[in-house]
């Protein structure tokens, strides 16, 4: 395919889209290392520079990456964040295939101060676990989590917390603690010193900041997580309600339709039968 001169698009605009299908249609696959700036540039009847604009435009997208002296290859797919339902990092690999293992980096009890006492909304010092850990998927580092959770609800969590366990399992199975909403913000940031070198990518590099608080039925905060996740491997997905299906419930006289977060919450509330007990 030869880029269209006779277009307001600019060429390199459209030589990114022509690669951007590639990935897609997996004509080049993960790991592999994409032609040569030379090779493109005979291809697509273009200059080198051009092609280095097209592919320097999919790197800083995630879908590429560039080894000096090796060439440019692509990068493996992003893990897609769904933020219609609460699940543990855990769930969310699994969910995709991917095997999530957890190194825990720091484990203490503190007092909360600031703004993790206003996200819990307790006490000035009442005594928070504090829990740092790096996420890992299929043994790559995706992200670090920072977590509080009230010393009250869970005692001894320092205690029996380890390496590669679910925290949000732990809370279900150990102490009876599921939480029902949560509510989340992010903003991008560039990596500082310290977070680089932890998730193992360049000073500066791109992440997600992440803020969580995680709520019971009886509305007290579980906890509140802060997240820095490597933004070269998520991405994030919302699931939208139109107008239009709100609209068409409320003139048939029903409520209005559950989002699917909801749908699967009443769902975990139905009463099981005897062979799901």
């Amino acid at each position: 395919m030869i880029p269209n001169r006779n277009i307001s698009t600019p060429l390199y605009h459209q030589i990114r889209d022509f690669l951007r299908e590639e990935l897609r249609n997996e004509s080049l696959r993960p790991g592999e290392r994409i032609p040569s700036e030379a090779e493109l540039s005979v291809r697509y009847r273009v200059s080198r520079i051009t092609v280095k604009q097209a592919i320097q435009s999919l790197v800083q997208e995630g879908l590429l990456y560039r080894m000096q002296g090796k060439g440019t290859f692509v990068a493996r797919p992003k893990v897609a964040h769904n933020l219609n339902r609460i699940t543990s990092f855990s769930q969310q690999m699994r969910d995709r295939g991917m095997k999530p293992s957890t190194k825990i980096l720091e484990v203490e009890i503190v007092a909360a101060r600031g703004r993790v006492r206003e996200a819990l909304a307790i006490a000035e010092g009442t005594l928070v676990t504090k829990v740092r850990r790096l996420r890992l998927a299929d043994g790559e580092i995706m992200g670090v989590q920072t977590a509080h959770v009230p010393v009250d609800m869970c005692p001894d969590l320092a205690d029996v917390l380890q390496d590669n366990m679910s925290l949000y399992e732990l809370l279900r199975t150990r102490y009876g603690l599921g939480p029902v909403r949560a509510i989340e913000n992010y903003t991008a940031i560039p990596l500082d010193p310290y977070d680089a070198r932890l998730l193992e990518v360049p000073e500066g590099s791109p992440a997600l900041f992440a803020e969580r608080m995680t709520y019971l039925g009886d509305n007290r905060c579980l906890e509140y997580v802060v997240s820095i996740l490597r933004a070269d491997r998520y991405t994030l997905s919302v699931e939208l309600q139109g107008e239009d299906s709100v609209a068409q419930a409320r003139t048939a006289g029903q409520a209005e339709p559950p989002t699917r977060a909801q749908a699967e919450w009443q769902a975990m509330q139905r009463p099981a039968g005897p062979a799901g007990r």
